[in-house]
């Protein structure tokens, strides 16, 4: 007769560095079995870890023994697990993916892999913690054969830790679990459907202070919830990642969830067309309190410089329909920019910039290649390619990082060095890859005309 033990009260699971290194036993069967029924699957007097190539076989051949497993429900509630300070990402159960170096082909620049790190990943990725353990011995002194079962909760609450998004967080990650033993995979998936609520119930706002003409009462109730979402009571939007595993032999699914709170101000005011929005959010400027310009000492931290203006993104078209608009309703109260072409921004210097409390922006002017080419410029990156995607997209993110650099060598060393580091940065470059090296080839393939228009001129 077989005997089963399972877990009377619930699992205690570490999210600890190295707690990935063990699995947590959920279930223990043993039988005893006839000498002459004893199946070459049972290794004698040890325990063997079945492997996911025999796992199927190795099921089928114990299936007459797991079939009586009772269902443990008491593990398909959602469990916490306390947050370890130290936890970071796991690289034994998130290694790092491959850098990805762009080499120039008859199809254009085309990313690859580093050869040497992707070895290295792929290794680790085949290497890294399973997520289910099983476990069989056959102890031949009282022919007694076992079974262990275990779930390995770390090692999926680690992998769902490293997919959060890495810019620095305040708030800690909230780790849960749970084990569902009766999962049948949906022949379809039915996310739940979104519902826009109304503001029916929102109270009014007051009128904004320098408004010349009234707001009426609808738009007031969504000045207030665009004002509450500003505030820094506002609710907390959820960073949430799960990870999942599947023993499919058993029908059973693990979870790991990882939730984070964080704090970003703002929303959507899905207003239908005609409604007052761009009225409603020029109620929000006027409403909100006004941070005054930084001095010269304060104003560049992290390679930033701080401004006190409201940038408004809109396609260019409607530039000058907000311009009358804030006309409208505020008159000359706050000063604006308007910047819907390159060359309306080289009018304007930094100082312009840090002056002004409303700064209007073509949503095209970022994608024209003047303005790109002035970026890549100032950024001492390059020059951008001709088309969008995975190339276009590493040169943006090199380019922010060069820009932070650049503000940081202007605010420590002055205008001069900046120009200087612009004018050494003159030209492309294209990677290529050495098919028999891992080293790359770096070679200068044209040069760019000199920059003389920046974001916005020195002054």
């Amino acid at each position: 007769m077989a005997e089963f033990g399972t877990p009377i009260e619930a699992l205690v699971i570490a999210a600890a560095p190295d707690a990935c290194m063990t699995a947590s036993a959920v279930l223990v069967s043993s039988v005893p079995l006839a000498a002459d029924s004893i199946d070459a699957v049972w290794p004698r007097d040890r325990w063997s870890t079945i492997d996911s190539v025999n796992e199927r076989t190795t099921f089928q051949k114990i299936s007459w023994l797991l079939q009586r497993i009772q269902h443990f429900r008491s593990l398909e509630n959602w469990a916490s697990v306390p947050f370890e300070q130290d936890m970071g990402n796991c690289v034994r159960c998130s290694p790092r993916p491959p850098d990805l170096l762009w080499t120039q082909s008859k199809k254009g620049v085309v990313a690859v892999e580093d050869p040497l790190q992707a070895g290295h990943y792929e290794y680790a990725l085949k290497h890294r913690p399973t997520p289910f353990v099983t476990q069989l011995k056959l102890d031949t002194t009282s022919s007694t054969a076992t079974v262990r079962l275990g779930v390995n909760i770390t090692s999926l609450l680690h992998r769902a830790v490293s997919l959060l998004p890495h810019n620095p967080r305040s708030e800690a990650p909230r780790l849960s679990w749970r084990l569902m033993t009766e999962y049948v995979s949906p022949v379809t998936l039915e996310p739940p459907k979104f519902k826009l609520e109304s503001n029916r119930s929102d109270q009014e706002h007051e009128q904004p202070p320098n408004f010349r003409i009234a707001l009426r009462t609808e738009q007031l109730r969504s000045l207030t919830w665009m004002m509450q979402q500003e505030s820094k009571d506002a609710s907390p939007f959820m960073e949430e990642e799960v990870v999942e595993a599947i023993l499919a032999p058993l029908g059973w699914r693990v979870e790991a969830k990882v939730q984070r709170p964080i704090r970003v101000s703002g929303g959507v005011l899905a207003d239908e067309v005609g409604y007052g929005k761009t009225a409603i959010t020029l109620g929000l400027i006027d409403s909100s309190p006004r941070p005054d310009t930084a001095s010269s000492s304060e104003r560049t931290s992290a390679g930033k410089i701080r401004a006190k203006a409201t940038i408004v993104a809109v396609p260019a078209h409607l530039t000058r329909q907000w311009k009358a608009e804030k006309k409208k309703f505020l008159g000359s109260k706050y000063k604006d920019i308007v910047l819907e072409t390159v060359a309306s921004l080289n009018q304007y210097t930094v100082e312009d910039i840090l002056e002004a409390d409303i700064i209007l922006v073509a949503s095209s002017l970022q994608r024209s290649e003047q303005y790109l080419s002035r970026l890549a410029a100032f950024s001492a990156v390059g020059s951008f390619p001709s088309k969008e995607g995975r190339y276009f997209d590493a040169k943006l993110k090199q380019a922010h990082e060069g820009i932070q650099q650049q503000i940081a060598t202007l605010d420590t060393e002055g205008s001069s060095a900046v120009f200087n580091a612009i004018k050494d940065a003159e030209g492309s470059f294209i990677l290529q890859v050495t098919l028999n090296s891992p080293h790359l080839n770096i070679t200068t393939a044209q040069t760019t005309p000199n920059p003389i228009s920046l974001l916005a001129r020195a002054g």
